[in-house]
């Protein structure tokens, strides 16, 4: 459907340059349109033990804001009663209806300003009642500002505000010509250094802010923009580490402050993305995961006292789309900062016509009560591999991509869609899509599957010369971001931090990109405007999280026709957008475990160990691919399984789109989808010249002439091309696959993503208590699942012929097995590098079930395989069945090694 055309009605229904009158009310029918504005509040939320969006209860009301909205807007109606004559002259000019557009503050900038400048201005008897809550020494309040409303805008009103009228009188103890501006990162710094009025190319020259004649009076003023990791204190030269307190508040503000500001006294200070910039509770218990959040706030709060107890802060201005508390604050999570005094939110915004609406699934043809594009993160954890009871029923690593190909190419063709109509009118950059993944490995095998293999679609494939679609490497770009100046950065770090940054930017290093793969939710102040597509694929625990994912699409692509909505698809993020009553999803809220990063020791290398992986096991055919048609069970091709038709809408169900396959489907052919599921089929066999035409017969007989896939209701053979149909094709012909000879070698059938796993990847947190600490091993901790896997993890360590280990957590050495007619993967313990140079892989198992039965035929399987292989070297399996027994086995496997 073309962008901006809507089936229903229009969700603008504001001026944006005005006071909102009119909202949408959203019920259990179609939205109603009322008279009045929509009162500020939010929706309060909670983290659910299974990690899932947890919404719970109605609307609760700012009353401090609605009640600061009325009289602000009454004192607007009275010209500004008891403001000064420069602050009344600089209204008339920022917010003349005759301006330009451009140049033009919405309403949503104008009342953030007005809010500041009433609470500090206006009369007494205006501000009769008014108590904003005092959390720090210092005067704090907090506009809250959707994500692409403006809020530089805002900042460089407020300077000039303050500068200009301290500038007419010196003695006025309300304002100051000395500005601190503190930004999350390197690229919002240098965004913002068009708030220094001296700067060659400023703020208040783009915007026309101000009056002939007092352009060299907003010369005097100082503005210092700075990085808050710049607050962080002094390091001891001779411990090279932190020491919080060693350094006095005046040698820090000789240190931080007075190279911009010079002696200046009695600041006002401006933080960018503030919910980053709270006081953590003492007594709060944080989780490991917590821990950078709770270390920034502490360093931007400790640097803020600091600046306070030596030059006085005036006052502090915070800045957000979410200025609310996360856990491990040591407040209620997802609560609003209390000093919250202006707040125009999202769907404010989208009422005004000021972002992209966001459309999210609400149906598709599935039949499931939720559409399965809605949550994906769902769907896609029960098919990542995992630890437990429930272990066996994981799948390889890149399965996944078996529930992530059929939404990943359906938005793929919308963005394909979107392509050709900005090509059509002369766009001078693409438009983008990002993907947001779990962790580096899924982002990693994303990569090769968009970038490298084209499985979104031609338009995303990288080419010589032409980098279309980029992974960022998230500690990468946060080494970048974190220093103050870019020219310390390395070539490496500065050239991702310029390409992300400059997305969309026409001649721009990063004009070109078209989709970005990120595990991390992309730097703040990112704020490109080409995004038309997001896809979801992890959790997302709180409904911040959730804005701030979806906040990274909001910002308009054109500011020409603001009654026009413009829309980005979101797929996967389980996004609330409005405030009113919801009801209890059920999700009781528990505190979260405390958290051990489990990692590869760096300067443990030399403990690395390496392993195939393997998904298949399969007989050697030599030259001839003889197939059991009457053992393959037919594929079926449904909606149940993945929709091939989805209903996204934004704001109460308006603009809505019917979205399929339609676009990526375009491309299928025939021949190219039984080339590619040939090659997975003889993947691992050693005749692959031979077996090729053959493979490409059987898989055109698969889906012709022997007729083994049933197609249901709304599919037809071009959905084969989604991943999930192509992998059960290849699997089952390549289960009925007949030896060349009796007793025929077993080969290895390797991942076609990843072929070969290392200790050296293994990266994670665990919540699980007591993690035995390593020697041997080339990961920090052993995570135990049982006493028997502990002793197994102790004996290793103390034994002299073991050279190295490695539990297999987050590892992804899998065997696979069948059991009762079902596909299975098994995940043996440990693997092991004796002194011989030889490998094991070692199991720890008390009783003896059926299904470990078939899991050890599968493991000697495997090893015979692999053997057979060659390529990592000799391999053999064991079982440690009690806790006396980890020598006896090691023993068996070094018969000719003497013991100790």
């Amino acid at each position: 459907m073309a962008e901006g055309q809507v089936t229903d009605r229009n969700p603008i229904v504001n001026d944006p340059y005005a006071e909102p009158v009119r909202h949408w009310v959203f019920g259990e029918g179609e939205p109603t349109l009322v008279d009045g504005r929509r009162p500020s509040g939010y929706l309060p939320g909670g983290d659910t033990k299974s990690g899932e969006l947890s919404i719970t209860g109605d609307v609760v009301p700012l009353d401090l804001v609605n009640d600061l909205r009325a009289r602000v807007a009454r004192w607007r109606d009275e010209n500004y009663v008891g403001a000064t004559a420069v602050t009344r002259d600089l209204f008339d000019r920022w917010f003349d209806d005759e301006r330009e557009p451009g140049t033009r503050p919405f309403f949503a900038q104008q009342e953030a300003v007005e809010t500041v400048v009433f609470l500090t201005e206006a009369p007494a008897d205006r501000r009769v009642g008014i108590d904003v809550p005092r959390t720090e020494a210092f005067e704090r309040w907090a506009l809250k500002m959707a994500t692409g409303t403006g809020k530089t805008l805002v900042m460089a009103m407020l300077i000039a505000w303050s500068a200009l009228n301290k500038a007419a009188n010196a003695q006025d103890a309300r304002f100051s010509d000395a500005v601190l501006v503190i930004c999350p990162n390197l690229t919002v710094k240098e965004r913002l250094a068009e708030l220094d009025p001296h700067a060659t190319e400023n703020a208040y020259q783009s915007f026309d802010l101000i009056p002939p004649g007092l352009s060299a009076l907003l010369g005097q003023a100082k503005v210092l923009v700075t990085n808050w990791h710049q607050l962080s204190p002094a390091t001891d030269p001779k411990r090279s580490v932190q020491r919080l307190g060693d350094e006095s508040a005046a040698a820090f503000c000789r240190r931080v402050i007075e190279p911009g500001l010079g002696k200046k006294r009695r600041l006002l200070v401006l933080n960018d993305e503030a919910h980053h910039a709270y006081r953590h509770q003492a007594n709060a218990k944080v989780a490991r995961d917590e821990l950078a959040d709770v270390e920034r706030a502490t360093v931007w709060i400790d640097g803020l006292d600091r600046v306070h107890r030596d030059r006085e802060v005036l006052r502090c201005i915070d800045l957000s789309a979410t200025p609310m508390y996360v856990p491990g604050s040591g407040h209620d999570a997802w609560t609003p900062f209390e000093w919250i005094v202006s707040d125009f939110a999202l769907v404010d915004a989208i009422e005004s016509g000021l972002v992209k609406v966001p459309r999210i699934p609400v149906d598709d043809n599935a039949g499931a009560s939720v559409p399965k594009y809605r949550n994906l993160w769902t769907h896609v954890k029960t098919h990542l591999p995992k630890r437990g009871d429930d272990a066996d029923a994981g799948n390889p690593l890149t399965d996944y991509l078996t529930q992530v190909d059929g939404p990943l190419k359906q938005l793929a063709g919308e963005w394909q869609e979107s392509f050709d109509r900005w090509a059509e009118a002369g766009r001078l950059v693409p438009p983008a899509m990002i993907v947001i993944c779990n962790d580096t490995k899924m982002a990693e095998i994303l990569e090769v599957h968009i970038a490298r293999k084209g499985e979104a679609g031609p338009g995303l494939v990288n080419a010589p010369g032409a980098t279309r679609t980029i992974r960022i490497d998230s500690k990468l770009l946060a080494d970048a971001e974190r220093r103050d100046d870019a020219e310390t950065a390395t070539d490496a770090e500065d050239r991702l931090r310029r390409v992300v940054a400059t997305v969309g930017k026409p001649g721009a290093p990063g004009a070109e990109v078209r989709c970005l793969i990120s595990v991390a939710m992309l730097s703040e102040g990112w704020d490109a405007r080409n995004v038309t597509q997001i896809l979801g694929l992890r959790a997302f625990a709180s409904q911040l999280l959730c804005e701030q994912v979806v906040g990274r699409g909001l910002r308009r692509s054109s500011y020409d026709d603001l009654a026009t909505p413009e829309y980005v698809d979101v797929y996967g993020v389980p996004f609330q957008m409005l405030p009113f009553a919801n009801g209890d999803s059920g999700g009781a809220v528990s505190t979260p475990p405390k958290l051990t990063s489990i990692v590869a020791r760096r300067e443990r290398a030399d403990l690395e160990i390496r392993f195939p992986r393997v998904v298949s096991i399969v007989h050697d055919t030599e030259h001839t691919l003889t197939v059991g048609w009457d053992a393959i069970t037919p594929v079926a091709v449904k909606a149940e399984l993945d929709p091939t038709r989805s209903t996204v809408a934004g704001l109460g169900g308006m603009g809505r789109d019917e979205q399929d396959h339609g676009v990526i489907w375009e491309s299928y052919r025939r021949q190219k989808f039984c080339f590619e599921v040939a090659a997975r089929i003889i993947r691992g066999q050693q005749e692959l010249e031979a077996l090729f035409p053959q493979a490409v017969r059987a898989v055109q007989d698969f889906v012709t002439v022997q007729r083994k896939v049933v197609y249901g209701a709304d599919a037809d053979e071009r959905e084969l091309d989604n991943e999930l149909y192509k992998t059960q094709i290849a699997e089952r012909l390549r289960d009925a696959l007949r030896p060349g000879v009796d007793d025929g070698r077993l080969l290895p059938v390797l991942d076609e993503y990843q072929p070969e796993g290392t200790s050296a990847d293994v990266a994670f947190q665990s919540g699980k208590a007591g993690p035995e600490p390593t020697v041997k091993s080339h990961v920090n901790y052993v995570v135990c699942d049982s006493e028997l896997e502990r002793h197994i993890a102790l004996g290793l360590e103390a034994d002299a012929r073991v050279d190295a280990y490695v539990k297999n957590d987050h590892l992804f050495c899998e065997i696979p097995y069948r059991f009762n007619g079902k596909s299975c993967r098994y995940l043996p313990d440990f693997l092991v590098r004796l002194s011989t140079g030889e490998f094991m892989l070692v199991e720890g198992k008390g009783r003896q079930t059926s299904k470990d039965d078939a899991k050890e035929t599968a493991a000697q399987r495997w090893i015979a395989a692999v053997n057979a292989d060659g390529r990592w070297g000799s391999w053999s399996y064991v079982v440690v069945r009690s806790k006396a027994e980890v020598r006896v086995v090691i023993d068996a496997a070094m018969s000719d090694v003497p013991r100790e």
